[in-house]
């Protein structure tokens, strides 16, 4: 599945074969017409699935297409010499922003769920999260902007960083001739594991903490929806000591197997 310039008004769950899936996107304020985020599903095998989302970067032109059209490339049906390889996608979807799209660019952040292994990519700061029952943290993917590097260095907390007044700034997005495409794992992925592929308008919002302990029990469905009414909500209503970023925001929720973790 594609969705761009979608406006859910709750998350939507996808079967696939290799598990479950519950997507969500919604642009700022519920906006017609207005969401320049893209995501996409893309099952190539019965035990291997891409979960990718891409952010249009705001400031630039034609945000929404170049995050539309990075997504429909890595969608693409394989072809003749049966490419299947996401680095050699990106590659050609960033070529074809410079040729075909001057000016724009996009995020983009991906993973690559192959029976029980993941592999992550990402350029910008749309992130990937797996995270375990047990509140356990497998994978954050780190943004690819000065805020980011420099929280990934202790210089700053993550708070001071949430708080950033430079924290949209980027130094690496799909659109850009110097573009470099950060490959993570591959790393075991478990039954009772939650995977977690989201745009900044989620992780500008939320504490990691919170969004663990939303995403960690309960249902599938369950965790996207409390997922989604605590970020439009802090949103919409600001409170003093924590982040409030009004954006598009989207997301894909992921487990193995369809296990409800409910208990």
């Amino acid at each position: 599945m594609l969705l761009a310039d979608a406006n859910l008004e709750s998350p939507q769950s996808v079967a696939l074969s290799c598990g479950q899936a519950v997507v969500f996107t919604r642009p700022h304020a519920g906006r017609p017409h207005g969401n320049e985020d893209a995501l996409g599903i893309f099952q190539l095998e019965p035990d291997r699935v891409w979960l990718a989302v891409a952010d249009g970067v705001g400031g630039l032109p034609r945000g929404r297409e170049a995050a539309t059209r990075v997504i429909e490339i890595l969608g693409e049906p394989r072809s003749q010499d049966n490419d299947a390889v996401i680095e050699t996608r990106i590659q050609r979807a960033n070529q074809a922003l410079l040729e075909q799209l001057p000016g724009s660019a996009t995020t983009i952040s991906i993973v690559e769920i192959s029976q029980d292994s993941l592999t992550s990519y990402h350029a910008g700061d749309s992130a990937a999260l797996v995270v375990g029952q047990r509140t356990r943290i497998k994978l954050k993917t780190q943004c690819h902007s000065p805020v980011g590097i420099a929280e990934a260095n202790g210089i700053l907390d993550e708070k001071q960083a949430l708080f950033h007044p430079r924290r949209h700034l980027l130094n690496n997005m799909v659109g850009d001739p110097a573009l470099w495409l950060e490959k993570t794992g591959p790393l075991e992925l478990a039954p009772r594991d939650t995977v977690l592929v989201a745009s900044d308008g989620l992780w500008d919002n939320l504490f990691v903490s919170e969004v663990i302990e939303a995403i960690r029990v309960g249902s599938l469905l369950q965790a996207a929806q409390l997922l989604a009414d605590t970020v439009m909500t802090r949103m919409s209503t600001p409170v003093a000591g924590v982040p409030s970023k009004p954006d598009d925001v989207s997301f894909i929720l992921y487990r193995p197997h369809q296990l409800d973790l409910s208990d």
